[in-house]
């Protein structure tokens, strides 16, 4: 049984939001799906409803003529495309206190599995601020457009050994990281529950083969899903 706690909550969460309606809007017009409104428009209102649903209102104009660059070479701003470079920056050694410089490096584009190739272009900002907006209730959503499109980027978690005790275990190998983005890197699908193959296994089994699956995890790519 759920406790009292969980039964008679009355906290609200957000299942739909106005922002969302943007961002899709703002992508459907990107890709000359509609014409209602504009990309640009779509997109910044979608930025503006979320700043106006926390408060922020009064930062949004800022943010949205940003041109800096994002650790992983997007920016802001709609219309600045131009791909980011590479840069020297100081830092401090956190073991040894001594002060240094570096080259800061951006994802090879060449490496990532959006099929765009960029790092910096409208599709990238759009889906970047959508993910940015819908954390936390939106996280299915986003999930869906990262398997779909690649996007946003995520870095690829650097192991140096095999990766075991999961689903994951015959994808990543030692060092995986260094060949770039794979769509094995990131759980493609929910597993079926239990109670359905207790229910009916023959049903059960052919919903794996519907699916192309060897067995149930969660490593099976949807047929919609980036390859």
């Amino acid at each position: 049984m759920l406790g009292k706690q969980y039964r008679d909550n009355t906290a609200r969460r957000i299942w739909m939001s106005p922002w969302e309606t943007y961002f899709l809007l703002a992508e459907g017009a990107l890709r000359g799906w509609t014409n209602s409104i504009s990309a640009k428009e779509a997109y910044e209102n979608g930025v503006r409803a979320n700043f106006e649903y926390l408060g922020l209102s009064q930062y949004v104009n800022q943010y949205l003529a940003s041109t800096s660059y994002n650790r992983v070479g997007t920016s802001v701003n709609f219309d600045h495309t131009v791909e980011p470079v590479s840069f020297e920056a100081d830092y401090v050694n956190g073991y040894t206190k001594q002060a240094g410089k570096m080259t800061y490096n951006y994802p090879d584009a060449s490496k990532i599995l959006y099929k765009g190739g960029a790092l910096n272009d409208q599709l990238t900002k759009i889906i970047t601020q959508k993910y940015i907006a819908n954390v936390p209730y939106g996280v299915v959503e986003m999930w869906n457009d990262r398997r779909r499109l690649g996007l946003p980027f995520f870095e690829i978690p650097a192991n140096e050994g095999t990766l075991t005790g999961s689903d994951m275990e015959k994808y990543i190998q030692a060092s995986e990281w260094k060949n770039g983005q794979k769509w094995y890197h990131y759980t493609q699908r929910m597993r079926y529950p239990t109670a359905l193959e207790n229910a009916d296994k023959e049903q059960y089994q052919n919903a794996l083969q519907l699916l192309g699956a060897e067995d149930n995890t969660m490593m099976t790519p949807l047929w919609w899903a980036i390859k």
